[in-house]
């Protein structure tokens, strides 16, 4: 089966590379923010588009920056694919767009909506070299500084261990991804065995097996206590807020610094007035002194697997094979 996407309507792609922010209609006002600062990069070459199971109407404003929606999925696919109160359909849409982009952009960048865009070149990591593998993306940070962890999901498969990607930043040859019958492999995997062991993460971890390039975290640094203090020396492209302290809540006061607040709190209130703004978005939080001693704590202990991890990548833009 073929999918057709939907796009915005008057859309017409610009260049065979798109960066895609994925999200279901509620969460649309957090995902502007890295839509709109990536559109603003100066003589980009890539598309810009937010992408969804179902269409979504893009606000006048942003439209005319040049940021459009697109939809698409697997209807045969959705009887096999667990959902839960905080993951939507939307959670599968690297799946879906790698399969329906296919002949309209060569390469895609699918991101999560909890990210903030701060520097680097999308089109020149969507042209790096992917090392012949269909699908390119960051190491899971729980393999960061042990990357021979067997995770939770391989365990249960009774698997041997495998390097295993964090799906919040999935990059996608969809010529290849055809050509190695992926969203086939995928069906397969989620009905015999996704049930019960996770969610996109797993599925697509689950198939691959360490098949896969490996991207620089800072294309994907996973923001938590044990990276946080690192994160202004390494400079990121992409940060990622995973866990439930994303910026726009109050429960990452004290936690996320306050220019990361303040970027989704000024796209919330120039562009969505009717959702609730970033708590005391304007108002710097200290962290308490005993968290603060446990996040040094634990960046102290890891300093040195931290350092050869970062260590793998000659450059931001080139990949890896995660298996060396």
């Amino acid at each position: 089966m073929t999918l057709t996407p939907s796009f915005s309507d008057g859309f017409r792609p610009q260049s065979d590379l798109a960066v895609i922010v994925a999200c279901d209609g509620n969460y649309l006002p957090y995902a502007a923010t890295p839509a709109l600062a990536m559109a603003a990069r100066p003589r980009r070459e890539y598309d810009v588009l937010i992408g969804g199971p179902e269409p979504v109407e893009i606000p006048t404003a942003l439209r005319q920056l040049g940021i459009a929606h697109v939809a698409a999925r697997n209807e045969a696919l959705l009887d096999a694919l667990p959902l839960d109160a905080r993951r939507s359909l939307a959670t599968y849409m690297e799946l879906f767009l790698g399969e329906a982009l296919r002949g309209i952009y060569r390469r895609i960048l699918v991101i999560d909506a909890d990210i903030l865009y701060e520097r680097g070149d999308p089109a020149r990591l969507l042209r790096a070299d992917m090392l012949d593998r269909a699908v390119a993306a960051v190491r899971d940070n729980r393999q960061w500084r042990t990357p021979g962890r067997k995770v939770r999901e391989f365990r249960m498969l009774n698997e041997a261990a495998h390097p295993y990607f964090n799906a919040g930043v999935v990059m996608i040859d969809t010529e290849r991804f055809a050509a190695q019958d992926l969203p086939a492999r995928a069906g397969d995997f989620a009905r015999n065995h996704l049930a019960g062991l996770g969610r996109d993460q797993a599925l697509m971890n689950g198939m691959l097996k360490g098949d896969w390039a490996e991207i620089s975290p800072l294309w994907n640094w996973q923001f938590t206590a044990a990276s946080a203090h690192l994160t202004s020396m390494a400079d990121p492209c992409l940060i990622h807020f995973i866990g439930t302290r994303k910026p726009w809540l109050a429960s990452s006061q004290g936690v996320v610094p306050m220019r990361m607040r303040r970027a989704f709190g000024t796209v919330l209130t120039q562009y969505f007035p009717d959702t609730a703004p970033v708590p005391e978005a304007l108002r710097r939080q200290w962290p308490s002194a005993g968290s603060l001693r446990a996040a040094l704590f634990r960046q102290w202990r890891a300093a040195g697997a931290m350092m050869r991890y970062l260590n793998r990548f000659p450059d931001t833009y080139t990949m890896v094979d995660p298996r060396a």
